[in-house]
């Protein structure tokens, strides 16, 4: 089941920003030019890390859980310090058809891998909003998946707060990033800036 849905038209939630902490420096000379493939690229998406990228990671991390924890230690450590870029990229807009916020990634060194899971996790932990829910006042399946989803979360510590993890309901594993022009283009609010490297979330269950 995909829970997303716009609460109402013309509605955007406000942007999450995330700042990473500062990768290590990248050596001069470093391609300024879109590599050819690689073991380490995706065929689809070249400029992309294949970890990442959705027509070739290995991984199927669950984003309740923080990436270190999530992931495997040794495919964590062996992934975190990479570029999630070929050329590197200091701002990545992340958005989702699964959920409504749009994720702003900026650092002031070139974003890693591990930068762009622990975004993910990061924003989807935030609260959902008073305002946020009240536009779910005509959306009654939509409520009930996200009441269920956050009594089953809440169940361990017994944390009663409605997150945007809860907005998936049971579609929490996050299979990787695409590009899906159409839906950036639809997705872009109305006088804001576009941002070159925007990735469309792909989640399921």
């Amino acid at each position: 089941m995909n829970p997303y849905a716009y609460p109402a038209p013309g509605y955007y939630p406000p942007a999450q920003q995330y700042h990473p902490h500062p990768a290590p420096f990248y050596a001069p000379g470093y391609p300024t030019q879109l590599p050819p493939p690689t073991t380490n690229r995706s065929a689809k998406y070249p400029s992309l890390h294949h970890i990442l990228a959705v027509d070739s990671t290995t991984l199927k991390i669950d984003i309740r859980q923080k990436p270190r924890a999530g992931i495997n230690a040794s495919t964590f450590y062996a992934y975190a310090g990479i570029y999630a870029m070929a050329i590197p990229t200091y701002h990545i807009r992340l958005i989702s058809k699964a959920f409504p916020w749009s994720i702003e990634i900026k650092s002031t060194t070139p974003i890693t891998c591990e930068a762009v899971w622990d975004a993910l996790h990061s924003a989807l932990q935030e609260n959902i909003a008073d305002s946020e829910w009240g536009m779910l006042a005509g959306e009654k399946k939509l409520r009930e998946t996200i009441e269920k989803a956050a009594k089953k979360r809440g169940q361990p510590d017994a944390d009663k707060a409605l997150k945007r993890i809860d907005w998936l309901g049971v579609a929490t594993i996050f299979r990787g990033l695409e590009k899906v022009e159409d839906f950036q283009k639809i997705r872009l609010l109305p006088g804001s800036d576009p941002v070159a490297e925007t990735w469309v979330v792909k989640m399921s269950d």
